[in-house]
């Protein structure tokens, strides 16, 4: 069911006017301007919400120039709050051009929304009924405790924060001479910028080569092996991986990379799965006269073409990896800016409004709402420069791809559905259709991750519009070129040796089915492995171990070598069937692996069309806008070496004591921390496991500051710590117990800082939430564990770290609604095995902690 909340999130964090201008210019819109509450403690009707509009109410009767709102209560809807909810509305009534709304209660220190004219449907969605009010303007925000003073200034926190600094990736895997000279190499401009000398002869070259050499013949000391018999001596990747096998530990054999790839075309149509697009190739290939265009006929290629054409052998091949439908009205996308000429879609933004328009006629585009899904993929991308306006000047950074989860029509009566060709809104005009528009909202885990400029106003300059677009026909697609390989043993295994098949192409890619999938998730890219007998022909699958499979399986394990080949092996009538008798391999499978695949962005720029394709689309140009990324080379004998005996002596998939418990439940992705206990409850021993989750969505607090664990977590947690419990124990999952905190200091600012600035920015630095920048305050749950006390000297080091405090004196130290027992004497406020320190500074909950800051000096 949808909020009024989820209405107006989408629209982005505008500065300047420009619809209110262009609302006031409508010939029949109108909207709220803003709302103030009224205490009347005499009258009958105490609380009182008076709405001031944007233009005057429409002159006739109190019914019929109120838009009718004052005889049907039921479309002035107040929603929001913490603490007090739900809060009716008793009246309506105009006075003047105002309109008065009599509310039962006053509401918390929270936010909460009036909405005019909408009306809940059956399906839990609104629907707006009023048509003379602006969807914009029709809600507004309520401060029911405006009067309450606070400290800080009232100005407008920037936003568009500058993005952090990327600092120089180091490749620590370095392992030969020629590595470790081109890694001393790629570090000399950081380190000396001026020193740009590389002739052999140099004395620094010299002294750069002399290194390499001799960490060469370090790494060599430490490879060197005896033989395959044991996991320190081992030479061959195969022994290795066996050797970890026996310890539960899996060498992963890297994995490809992905990346998404935009298709522009003209009209619709399918691209499908396992279309292969290619970097750039600057000659011709085999048999041609010209360098090939964006669309390369797949018919037109020689079957050997990517191992014997020369342009082709030196390309790098991406694949797609669903069958996609594609449509020209996605090509580009426009944000809608709600007519605002100053907006930035904020970080952690989880949905938008978007539009279509078609080409330029009669001076005007028309605007259709584009024809995006659920499960589409859509990629927001800044185009234009926000300052100059410049193609050039836009940041390659500010591209992100999103999947849609959700989409919702709408329109804008503020406009008609046409813009004019420089991408600006035409206001509504009587007979006029209204701007058509599609929201489309996506998980949190795809949320925004920096700020997104759509529209600006450059000094001196005539405003800047779709700054950044949208874009569809995103398709996702990762490293790797398909191929089928057919063996033919000269005489059928017989069985009476291990069975083996050698693949001849490599590296072999390994994959996900989704696009950034964990190592845990990759598996061998091999499509199907069809074998012939005598008595037919038979589908056989990859598994990662032949140890679960039963004797009459027909499965197979691909273990790779040094080089990326694969050896297929089969198992033993045991373990696996044997494939006795066969007289044929059909393999297909895909090569092209590891961090080699690890493309900039803009990089594929030709498509291969298959032969079979009866609706492919008219492509016209084809890009990847974010570079490949994700492409991991094979673990080396030596990580094995190092990892493998540390993971089999700290995973241990039992829980004996106290401790265990605890460490197990930490495992968990969603947990941040546990701790455990045994209780003897009658006739057998309970364990009870707290934990902390990493998500604050999966912890509710009731009213008194008491927490539970949302019920979907408090499943996921029992079920995993199912196979750690020894027979014979019950097991309880509870909540941490939180310690909210009382602490109050006297804080003295230098006398050139403005007072209300360092109070707001100690108050940033103590909070529990992430700031803008990227840093976590003092107080944030991750901060904080199981028994962990909190020590004054730290919190006199964060308050003090703050540019513009001059000194800092606490006066009060203690836990919340608790007399004193000594903590701050003693200087540290200390916690119990289930406690945990919290201070949320939340005046609608003061029972999670409360924070008190008196200021003084500054100006």
């Amino acid at each position: 069911m949808t909020s009024l909340e989820s209405i107006v999130s989408a629209d982005p964090k505008c500065r300047d006017g420009a619809r209110r201008a262009d609302v006031l210019a409508h010939p029949t819109l109108n909207g709220i301007d803003f709302v103030e509450y009224e205490f009347r403690p005499l009258a009958f009707q105490k609380h009182v919400l008076v709405v001031q509009f944007l233009k005057p109410l429409p002159q006739g009767s109190a019914a019929d120039g109120a838009y009718d709102l004052t005889v049907q209560l039921g479309l002035t809807i107040v929603e929001g709050g913490v603490r007090i909810v739900p809060i009716h509305v008793l009246a309506v009534q105009r006075v003047g051009t105002q309109l008065e709304v009599a509310v039962d209660q006053a509401g918390d220190f929270s936010k909460y929304l009036l909405a005019l004219g909408w009306r809940r449907q059956a399906d839990g969605s609104w629907q707006q009924t009023i048509a003379e009010l602006d969807r914009v303007y029709s809600i507004s925000p309520i401060n029911f405790k405006a009067g309450c003073p606070v400290d800080f200034d009232c100005r407008q926190e920037h936003i568009c924060p500058p993005d952090p600094a990327i600092e120089p990736v180091i490749d620590y895997l370095a392992k030969d001479y020629a590595s470790f000279r081109q890694l001393l190499i790629d570090n000399l401009p950081r380190l000396n910028p001026n020193w740009r000398e590389r002739n052999p002869s140099d004395l620094g070259i010299m002294l750069l080569e002399l290194l390499a050499y001799q960490g060469d013949q370090l790494s060599y000391f430490q490879d060197t092996v005896a033989n395959e018999a044991y996991l320190d001596t081992a030479r061959q990747r195969v022994s290795a991986r066996r050797h970890a096998r026996l310890i539960d530990y899996r060498m992963h054999d890297g994995r490809n990379a992905w990346t998404f790839l935009h298709l522009n075309v003209n009209g619709t149509g399918t691209v499908p799965r396992s279309t292969k697009a290619l970097t750039r190739i600057g000659v011709p290939l085999r048999g041609q006269l010209a360098p090939p265009g964006t669309v390369i006929p797949d018919a037109t290629l020689a079957p050997d073409a990517f191992e014997s054409d020369p342009p082709l052998i030196r390309t790098r091949v991406f694949e797609t990896m669903s069958e996609t439908r594609v449509d020209g009205r996605n090509n580009e996308l426009f944000i809608h800016a709600w007519g605002n000429t100053q907006c930035c879609l904020g970080a952690g933004a989880t949905s938008l409004y978007l539009y279509s328009a078609g080409p330029v006629f009669a001076g005007e585009r028309t605007v259709t709402a584009p024809p995006i899904a659920a499960g589409d993929y859509l990629l927001l991308e800044e185009v234009l420069g926000p300052i100059t306006g410049a193609s050039a000047d836009a940041d390659p950074l500010h591209r992100q791809v999103v999947k849609v989860t959700s989409v919702q029509t709408a329109t804008d009566s503020a406009y008609k559905d046409a813009i004019l060709p420089d991408g600006s809104t035409q206001v509504f005009a009587p007979g006029d259709t209204p701007m058509p528009l599609l929201r489309v909202a996506w998980a949190r885990v795809d949320a925004l991750r920096f700020p997104l400029c759509l529209s600006a106003r450059p000094p001196a300059s005539l405003p800047l519009r779709n700054i950044s677009v949208a874009r569809g026909n995103i398709i996702p697609v990762d490293h790797g070129r398909t191929l089928t390989e057919v063996i033919v043993p000269a005489q059928p295994p017989t069985g009476e040796r291990p069975i083996r098949i050698v693949l001849g192409k490599g590296p072999l890619t390994m994959s996900s089915t989704t696009p950034g999938g964990s190592l845990p998730e990759v598996a061998p890219a091999i499509g199907s492995l069809r074998i012939d007998f005598p008595t037919g022909i038979e589908q056989w699958q990859v598994v990662p171990d032949l140890l679960d499979s039963q004797p009459f399986s027909a499965d197979f394990v691909a273990e790779v070598d040094h080089r990326g080949i694969a050896t297929l092996r089969f198992g033993d009538d045991e373990y696996g069937r044997r494939p006795v008798g066969a007289l044929r391999f059909t393999v297909v499978y895909r090569v092209g692996n590891g961090k080699s695949g690890n493309l900039g962005s803009e990089s594929l720029v030709h498509i291969v069309q298959p032969v079979v394709a009866p609706a492919w689309p008219a492509v016209q140009f084809i890009r990847n806008p974010l570079g490949a990324e994700g492409g991991l080379d094979f673990e080396t004998i030596e990580e094995v070496r190092q990892i493998a005996p540390a993971a089999f002596r700290a995973e241990q998939f039992r829980a004996v004591t106290e401790a265990d418990y605890a460490k197990a439940a930490a495992k968990h992705p969603s947990i941040a921390g546990a701790v455990a206990t045994f209780r003897w409850t009658g006739s057998w021993y309970t364990v009870f496991v707290g934990v902390d989750p990493r998500d604050p969505d999966d912890l509710i607090t009731l009213s008194g500051g008491r927490t539970l664990l949302a019920p979907a977590l408090e499943k996921q947690v029992r079920s995993f710590l199912t196979r750690f419990k020894l027979a014979g124990y019950d097991m309880e999952i509870r909540s941490a117990q939180y310690v909210p905190l009382e602490i109050e200091f006297e804080l003295c600012v230098k006398a050139d800082h403005f007072r209300g600035d360092v109070v707001r920015a100690v108050a940033i630095a103590l909070s529990n939430q992430v700031n803008t920048d990227g840093s976590r305050g003092f107080f944030h749950p991750d901060n904080f564990t199981f028994a962990q006390p909190l020590y004054l000297s730290r919190l006199y080091a964060a308050i003090e770290a703050v540019e513009g405090v001059e000194s800092v004196f606490i006066t009060m130290f203690r836990r919340y609604g608790k007399s004193a027992n000594g903590e701050l004497e003693a200087a540290v406020l200390r916690t119990g095995p289930w406690e945990i320190i919290r201070l949320d500074n939340d005046p609608n909950r003061m029972e999670n902690g409360v924070l008190r800051i008196v200021s003084g000096g500054g100006k």
